[in-house]
């Protein structure tokens, strides 16, 4: 039978739609990270030039956390919010505020201005984020989602990478403000793109949404970020921040109990997978971007020029790049912990290899792709570990509480490499950046435990009930079934004249519903030979 071209144009439509799912998934994650990239590599440029003079590490470093705090504060109330009014329109506006933000960073002079303008493109990636992949997992099928998932990860290596690559030149031929601009390039060629996707799918729930909750948890989260990145400079006082962040966030979760679309989904946070996962990607965050400040800083601390720190760091962005792709299809073998053990340990054993280095050398190029490789593990798994514990209409949610504790551990990282680099608690010529690749090692130790406990502890969800039942039962069961079908074909329409071919001096004796079908005696049919009656 020839299909018709009504039959055919949806599955066209679902293929091309599909792959520009991909494509601006991919371009978002590419995006950001190559935005986090040029970030770090910005403040490397002004510590070791002339541009930055007289400015301590500690001011320069927020350049990166005036990103990291609208990010982390605002990513699950977005990721939530998009799961309820609509992706592709959540995406839409994240891209508008952070090509906006991104321009103005390249414009402004004062450096107020310029770490203001670095806060608007955090808040335009926090929308960008959750919905680009909430929006991909939301519009493909089952099967598809773990291998969508692992190219997402991958990308954000291979923003790394092309940042990297050419983020040396910009910032010794144009400046350091010219890191940002291809950003603001692919995110506009990213938005003209969103015309092409499906709208994605739509919560139910009708009402206001919880926008109190919403303030109440970005705040609480910002102000934890601030504490973080000012412990050392403001002392004791972050403990008085920390205890505001603790109200805030109580408050928020005091709505999220009471409010009917609440900010805060707090089924999400009731299964444990999804807790476990969320505790990994807090220390994949720590533990990435910690590595992604030390390593410019030290190649620049030992007096190498950018263009040579480039080609010093795009192994690491080439081996994240090419493991994340592996990964994805190695995920549903040794599953989604495996992964995250795996790359505890690479980047872990990584990290000792450097220490016992006077310098760059070979070992050191191996390390620093042992790096990538484990950066690459640790991605698609943490992302598989926390995106498919939720339900499909919380895919939104879970990517943006799970990036935002990654977020808020980059955030910790950051900060605790640069108080450590500034305050070293070893000795040595390298003792800063000796003692933040030690902490380093301790954060890759923790991550792996988890994950190992999490291997050796496998327990189902309380919410899910799984039934596996044998293949070669599943086919006995449905050739049983088409049999029964045949059987009854075969019946039906001799059953159907029985009544009337029985003889009667008067028809309207029998009465209306005595017209019950009666089975044939003298003729054996497949089923013949079971137990129990063949009918």
């Amino acid at each position: 039978m020839r299909s018709s071209p009504a039959a055919v144009r949806p599955t066209t439509t679902s293929r091309r739609h599909g792959v520009m799912l991909r494509l601006v998934g991919a371009g978002v994650m590419l995006t950001v990270m190559a935005d986090t990239t040029a970030t770090t590599l910005a403040v490397g440029v002004l510590k070791y030039t002339p541009a930055g003079a007289g400015m301590p590490l500690g001011d320069l470093v927020w350049l990166t956390s005036a990103a990291f705090i609208p990010i982390a504060a605002l990513l699950a109330t977005a990721g939530r919010w998009a799961d309820l009014f609509g992706r592709r329109r959540v995406l839409a506006v994240g891209l508008v505020v952070f090509v906006l933000g991104g321009i103005a960073t390249v414009a402004v002079e004062p450096w107020s201005y310029v770490l203001a303008a670095r806060a608007v493109q955090g808040a335009g990636a926090a929308a960008m984020i959750p919905a680009s992949l909430g929006l991909l997992l939301g519009e493909l099928p089952e099967s598809q989602r773990r291998g969508a998932i692992a190219l997402w990860s991958s990308a954000s290596g291979l923003g790394c990478l092309l940042m990297q690559a050419g983020g040396g030149w910009l910032a010794v031929a144009v400046g350091w403000r010219a890191l940002f601009l291809p950003n603001v390039v692919i995110g506009v060629l990213l938005l003209i793109a969103c015309i092409g996707l499906p709208a994605g799918k739509r919560g139910n729930a009708k009402g206001v949404p919880d926008v109190l909750g919403a303030w109440l948890l970005a705040a609480g989260i910002a102000v934890i970020v601030l504490a973080i990145s000012k412990a050392m400079a403001w002392g004791t006082d972050v403990l008085w921040l920390g205890l505001a962040a603790l109200a805030l966030i109580g408050g928020a979760l005091a709505q999220a109990r009471h409010h009917r679309l609440p900010a805060i989904d707090l089924a999400l946070w009731r299964r444990p997978r999804f807790v476990w996962g969320w505790l990994a990607t807090w220390g994949f965050g720590a533990l990435s971007y910690g590595l992604l400040t030390v390593q410019p800083l030290y190649l620049l601390h030992l007096g190498y020029p950018m263009l040579e720190v480039a080609m010093w760091l795009t192994p690491t962005s080439v081996a994240v790049v090419v493991t994340s792709f592996l990964a994805g299809k190695l995920v549903k073998r040794v599953g989604a912990y495996g992964l995250i053990y795996a790359g505890s340990l690479l980047c872990g054993g990584a990290c000792v290899l450097v220490l016992t280095q006077a310098g760059p050398t070979v070992w050191g190029l191996i390390a620093s792709v042992v790096v990538g490789m484990g950066v690459g593990a640790l991605a698609p798994g943490t992302s598989v570990a926390t995106t498919l514990a939720a339900r499909p209409h919380q895919y939104a949610s879970a990517v943006g509480a799970a990036t935002m504790a990654r977020m808020v551990g980059g955030a910790v990282g950051v900060a605790v490499v640069s108080v450590v680099i500034d305050h070293p608690f070893m000795t040595g010529p390298f003792a800063g950046l000796a003692g933040a690749l030690a902490l380093c090692v301790g954060i890759s130790v923790l991550i792996g435990a988890l994950a190992l406990t999490k291997i050796t502890r496998q327990r189902p969800d309380p919410g899910d009930v799984m039934v596996k039942v044998p293949r070669r039962m599943l086919l006995e069961l449905r050739m049983t079934l088409a049999t029964v079908a045949a059987e009854a074909d075969a019946l039906l329409p001799v059953e159907t004249r029985a009544p009337s071919a029985t003889p009667s001096a008067h028809p309207s004796a029998a009465p209306h519903t005595d017209h019950v079908p009666r089975p044939r005696a003298a003729e054996p049919g497949p089923l013949a030979g079971t137990r129990g009656h063949t009918n």
